[in-house]
């Protein structure tokens, strides 16, 4: 659901339900480069999606470390011969990204949840800038992309971004507080120029 929210060649390194590192590139192998240097030691072992199809670049860079799983909507002939070699790698073809538009169904004790499927994706002309220096477009690029992150983080969500690139993840911590540390403690690259968002405010500074 993360990357089929995004246009752009995309690649997301999931762990336990949450984005380990997320990547925007010109070509599969690229998106994948920028989501595992968010946090290479983190993605040992992870689920790594595409919104593409997945070439022989994109599989090699793939099973250079431990991966659970693959998936993406189509595999060229070459990049399964790569994926093959890899003993206990499950590889598994998604629909597209209409496919996944719809209703959703999620069990919970007793009963099952039906809601509609939360489609609905921000753009520039809709922000309402409230502070008194305004963002520049690459900073813009870097919210947007960031706050779709943030969309498939547990909360209490924050997420370090530069435009195309994760740069941290804070997720699922009781306090904000502690996911803005953790996010920023976490973070391989550098933390200084990135943007942040958070899936909910902060009610004090």
């Amino acid at each position: 659901q993360l990357v089929c929210d995004f246009e752009d060649t995309a690649c997301a390194i999931i762990k336990h339900t949450n984005p380990a590192g997320v990547g925007l590139g010109a070509n599969p192998a690229e998106a994948y480069q920028k989501a595992l240097a968010t946090d290479p030691v983190s993605a040992f072992g992870g689920i790594v999606a595409f919104n593409c199809t997945v070439d022989v670049a994109a599989a090699r860079e793939a099973t250079k470390i431990f991966t659970e799983v693959v998936i993406a909507p189509e595999y060229d002939p070459e990049a399964l011969e790569v994926l093959r070699t890899k003993k206990n790698l499950r590889v598994i073809r998604m629909g597209t990204r209409d496919d996944v538009k719809g209703v959703e169904f999620k069990q919970i004790g007793g009963g099952m949840l039906v809601q509609t499927a939360d489609d609905h994706k921000l753009d520039a002309q809709q922000l309402k800038v409230v502070t008194t220096r305004k963002p520049s477009d690459e900073e813009i690029r870097a919210l947007l992309f960031a706050w779709t992150v943030c969309k498939h983080t547990k909360s209490n969500a924050i997420v370090y971004a530069r435009d195309g690139q994760t740069v941290g993840v804070g997720a699922g911590q009781m306090s904000r507080v502690d996911s803005v540390k953790i996010g920023a403690m976490r973070a391989q690259l550098p933390v200084t120029g990135s943007v942040l968002a958070s899936d909910a405010f902060f009610p004090f500074r």
